[in-house]
């Protein structure tokens, strides 16, 4: 797997969160987003980012946005970062021009 991948389109709007998070008939994906570690445990905690008239839609997605973390088969740590579109990022895995890209600092030693 790439150390950036693109899940979904900026294309998608306001409705990237619920789509992150349910399939074409709007229904929470459990194997999707349990392997993103949102369980019914934390479900409290995003569920509102299903729909995008709660008011709660944006402070839900914040939440998923700092706490999602998807682990390979190897090990490799996926976070999910947005800026218009929404990421998969391996920051272990990214090179300095990727991080670049993602405005994040690279150290030059």
């Amino acid at each position: 797997m790439d150390a950036v991948v693109l899940i979904l389109s900026d294309a998608r709007g306001i409705y990237i969160p619920r789509d992150f998070l349910t399939d074409n008939q709007n229904e929470i994906v459990w194997k999707h987003c349990e392997a993103w570690g949102l369980t019914k445990e934390n479900f409290d905690r995003w569920r509102e980012a299903v729909n995008p008239n709660d008011d709660y839609y944006w402070e839900a997605w914040d939440w998923i946005l700092s706490n999602a973390k998807y682990t390979t088969e190897e090990g490799d740590v996926y976070h999910l970062y947005q800026d218009g579109d929404l990421w998969g990022l391996c920051y272990d895995k990214m090179t300095d021009e990727e991080k670049e890209n993602f405005g994040m600092e690279v150290d030059n030693v």
